[in-house]
């Protein structure tokens, strides 16, 4: 077994104490956790990894330093920071894929796809965001969620470009990390705004945890492109 593999395993159990501590509402406990997973990867992923890469550490290093505010959430303004630093990194993952799409002829039904998916992620963000807008307490608040969810649009189609581009295992990492990210920020927002289930956070807290190792495989992955249709 791989190094890097080894140590998503040894990993696992953090994702247990996570639920646990979800259960027994003990965020100190969850945040702490979130933390070692990365402590865990890390050493794990060492000889994979290029840390000359700087949207890797960028996008690391603000989604750790979420984590890490996450214990004063309850402080005034801090939430809206932990969303600040989240939607930065995003902007960090969009020029690591941009780094590896080219430009190339596009193929017509694969255009037609393309724009079926855009209109598709474009109508269900734009659902989710009337879902809880009437929450939103002032302009300020409705225009911070605005420009979050419209990072995480430009995200999801760069994703989308650079998987038809490439097709390759790192394309595949990159959007199955996306995709987990977009829906485990649906369910945040979906218990914070109108239902705050258990089974919502609990199911936030395992595609938070999936996203964390997505994210090391990904950047630890090199690009190889496979002879397939390309779109743009």
């Amino acid at each position: 077994m791989k190094r890097s593999r080894l140590y998503m395993v040894a990993s696992i159990p953090i994702l247990v104490l996570m639920q646990l501590a979800l259960i027994n509402n003990q965020s100190w406990l969850l945040n702490s956790a979130e933390i070692i997973t990365y402590l865990i990867l890390i050493p794990g992923f060492m000889r994979r990894l290029d840390f000359s890469n700087f949207n890797l550490l960028a996008f690391l290093g603000l989604n750790m330093a979420a984590v890490l505010f996450k214990t004063f959430q309850e402080v005034f303004l801090i939430y809206y920071v932990i969303m600040l630093f989240k939607s930065v990194s995003y902007i960090f993952l969009i020029r690591e894929a941009i780094r590896h799409t080219t430009r190339k002829s596009a193929n017509r039904y694969m255009l037609i796809f393309f724009f079926l998916m855009i209109g598709a992620n474009t109508y269900y963000a734009h659902t989710h965001f009337q879902e809880f807008e009437s929450q939103l307490s002032s302009w300020m608040e409705f225009a911070f969620y605005s420009l979050y969810y419209l990072v995480l649009l430009v995200l999801s189609v760069v994703s989308l470009i650079y998987y038809l581009n490439s097709y390759s295992r790192k394309s595949v990492f990159h959007i199955v990390l996306v995709m987990s990210i977009v829906v485990a920020d649906m369910l945040r927002d979906m218990a914070y705004f109108y239902l705050p289930d258990t089974s919502v956070l609990l199911l936030q807290t395992l595609l938070n945890f999936a996203g964390i190792l997505l994210a090391f495989q990904f950047f630890a992955t090199k690009e190889k492109k496979l002879k397939l249709i390309n779109l743009v």
